[in-house]
């Protein structure tokens, strides 16, 4: 079935641009237009919509506006920004309804690869239970500003340390927390970590913009929610996985590119659970029950109560993101025992699967892991090549 996008801009000139642009996409994809945000609704209101493009500055209903209203009405709609350099702070605004941003001028090559990674997490999808799943959120989170603000910085030919600083400076909460992170056996660093330019200096740029996103997602912590101890745990267990997965690699001799991933995905691979609880009351309690009850996993209980699991849910999110497929993989298949491991080719799914596992029995200090550690628990849960 052909993928429904629809592209909405209040200049003419532009619109019959993109119907020029993009006219050899429509053997993949039934293309809608709109000269308005109110015309765009109308659209969405006929037609069953899959992806948004949406420039920013228009009258009457903006950019940020319309994609509110979608995130309200269709959650379910994967939302995308296409705006010019000067629009940036307004680009910077809407974030919390876009799920990703294209700048102007951009080539129909890649406005085509962003709408196609973004689908790119339903390969993972089983059946249509997530989908109905997700219409039932009443919001999926959006990446963070000050997310955006450092991958635009780093994208950027000459990168600033001191720019990178001032933007998370901004922020007090997230730089102590990255101060705190940075100075904990996390990381073990030789020496203390007293603001953001020397954490900055010591573990480098990818990492710290890793910290900042989950920071970001786990401020919930920092509230007096009735779940904050469901998020705690939920914080401890994936430092703990992502601490494991630094282990695995420096043990493993994985080059830095699959390590910055890993340790991403051990961060985020129960990103779903964070989004269950928050919107479903009772979530985490049903499951355990379920748990109990059943002597059954937890992602087990998860299906029986919901069709779908946090794993599902939480690469479906990364996966309209934007994020690296290594990353959405690697948290789509962290319970996934149908496929072997091979130790001499990596991905951050068997790192992450590993990790996971010994992170969950609880009983080794990281300090004490092995290279025979390792093959042990692949082999007991049957996981690896031989």
């Amino acid at each position: 079935m052909k993928a429904n996008i629809l592209f909405v801009d209040d200049d003419p000139n532009v619109v019959n641009g993109l119907r020029r642009m993009l006219h050899s996409f429509k053997k993949e994809w039934n293309l809608f237009y709109a000269l308005s945000g109110q015309e765009a609704l109308e659209i969405i209101s006929k037609e069953s919509i899959d992806v948004i493009v949406t420039d920013l500055r228009m009258p009457g209903m903006s950019g940020a506006q319309l994609l509110y209203e979608i995130q309200k009405k269709n959650p379910e709609i994967i939302r995308i920004t296409l705006s010019g350099y000067s629009e940036e702070e307004m680009s910077i605004q809407s974030s919390r309804y876009a799920h990703q941003s294209l700048c102007k001028p951009t080539s129909p090559e890649k406005i085509k690869s962003t709408i196609e990674k973004a689908f790119g997490f339903r390969k993972y999808l089983k059946n249509e239970s997530l989908i109905k799943l997700v219409n039932k959120i009443e919001k999926l989170p959006s990446l963070p500003d000050i997310y955006l603000r450092l991958e635009k910085e780093m994208s950027s030919a000459n990168i600033s340390l001191s720019n990178i600083d001032n933007i998370i400076s901004k922020d007090p909460v997230i730089t102590a927390k990255v101060i705190q992170l940075s100075n904990s056996a996390f990381f073990g660093l030789p020496v203390r970590i007293t603001d953001i330019n020397r954490a900055v200096n010591y573990l480098g740029i990818n990492i710290i913009k890793n910290l900042v996103l989950t920071i970001n997602l786990f401020r919930l912590l920092d509230t007096n929610n009735p779940n904050t101890k469901f998020y705690t745990q939920i914080w401890n267990h994936s430092n703990k996985v992502a601490e494991i997965v630094r282990k695995i690699c420096v043990l493993e001799g994985y080059p830095k590119a699959i390590k910055d991933d890993a340790f991403l995905a051990g961060l985020l691979h129960d990103i779903g659970k964070l989004i269950l609880i928050d919107e479903f009351d009772d979530y985490f309690k049903n499951v355990l029950e379920i748990m109990e009850s059943e002597q059954i996993p937890f992602h087990e209980a998860e299906k029986k109560l919901l069709h779908a699991d946090h794993t599902e849910l939480g690469a479906y999110l990364l996966g309209i993101w934007g994020l690296p497929d290594s990353i959405v993989e690697a948290v789509a298949l962290h319970h996934n025992n149908d496929f072997a491991f091979d130790l001499a080719n990596p991905s951050p799914a068997l790192i992450i699967k590993t990790a996971n596992e010994i992170a969950n029995e609880g009983t080794i200090a990281t300090d004490d892991i092995t290279e025979d550690i390792i093959r042990e628990v692949l082999k007991t849960k049957q996981m690896l090549n031989n």
